[in-house]
């Protein structure tokens, strides 16, 4: 029962099921959202859980690793996603945005405890994630459909078939400080001094992926389209029914609409009226 001994465990939908085949790996998710309780909020509202949600201070396991997550997208007639052996970790934060140091060094420390654990091997096998190009989707990612069904090792979201999200769109420094064994400091990886300790514009910032749960519960930059409703064909002219109500009932009394050019029918009385009491 894998269960990460130093992660807090806080279940909240479930698990999708039973893995369907495939080598264990490692997908990397941002929440696009500033907090891990805002990401547990859009979880639950869209049964979307990862295993794992990490930020500065805390690593949360919402599911057990034997089992299968759910914040991957599956099409019908597909390979499969989640349930392809897909070990998945929201990290707290934005895709176009700078991940904090702290946040990272959980997340490495989880991943070295999965890879131990899931014999996962330390590659990238579509590829490392692309950074954000001025704060957007770089697009060209590596979606390799046979490397993620055969092959181990990380993924970003960015790199999974059927996928359209662009996270984590890690830096090299963020992914070579990720890879960093327990026996080496991160003084090795160049260009560490671009992963900042803190995050101050991290809060009051929104998520620039069009079509992500936004857990903040915020607009995001770009929302989705929304399809203009088909218009309504106009009414087809009917003829007006007018009923005489007068003490004497006199008949229904059938006109043409007042658009058309011809004149109103002359009344005509009932033979036999009756008075209505």
């Amino acid at each position: 029962m894998p269960r990460c001994p130093f992660a807090t465990w806080k279940p909240i939908s479930g698990s999708s099921g039973t893995y369907t085949g495939g080598p264990f790996k490692i997908v990397h998710h941002t929440t696009e959202g500033s907090s891990a309780s805002g990401a547990f909020d859009a979880f639950k509202k869209n049964k979307s859980d990862p295993h794992f949600t990490v930020d500065a201070t805390t690593i949360y396991q919402h599911i057990d690793t034997n089992t299968a997550a759910r914040a991957l997208r599956n099409l019908a007639n597909g390979v499969q996603t989640n349930r392809d052996s897909a070990i998945q970790i929201e990290v707290v934060g934005f895709a176009h945005r700078p991940k904090v140091r702290a946040t990272l060094e959980n997340v490495r420390r989880l991943c070295r405890w999965l890879e131990a654990t899931h014999s996962i091997p330390k590659v990238w096998p579509n590829g490392l994630p692309k950074p954000a190009v001025n704060g957007q989707d770089p697009g060209g990612h590596n979606r390799n459909a046979s490397n993620w069904d055969t092959k181990g090792g990380h993924y970003g979201h960015s790199n999974v078939p059927e996928n359209t999200h662009w996270d984590p769109a890690y830096t090299k420094p963020e992914v070579d400080f990720l890879m960093l064994e327990d026996t080496e400091g991160p003084e090795v990886v160049e260009g560490l001094e671009t992963i900042p300790l803190f995050d101050p514009g991290l809060e009051s910032d929104h998520s620039h992926m069009p079509d992500h749960a936004d857990p903040e519960g915020t607009h995001t930059e770009m929302p989705p389209r929304k399809r203009k409703p088909a218009a309504k064909a106009a009414p087809r002219t009917k003829k007006a029914v007018k009923i005489d109500e007068s003490p004497v009932g006199t008949a229904k009394v059938a006109r043409l609409a007042a658009s058309t050019k011809k004149a109103p029918r002359t009344p005509v009385r009932d033979k036999a009226p009756r008075k209505i009491d």
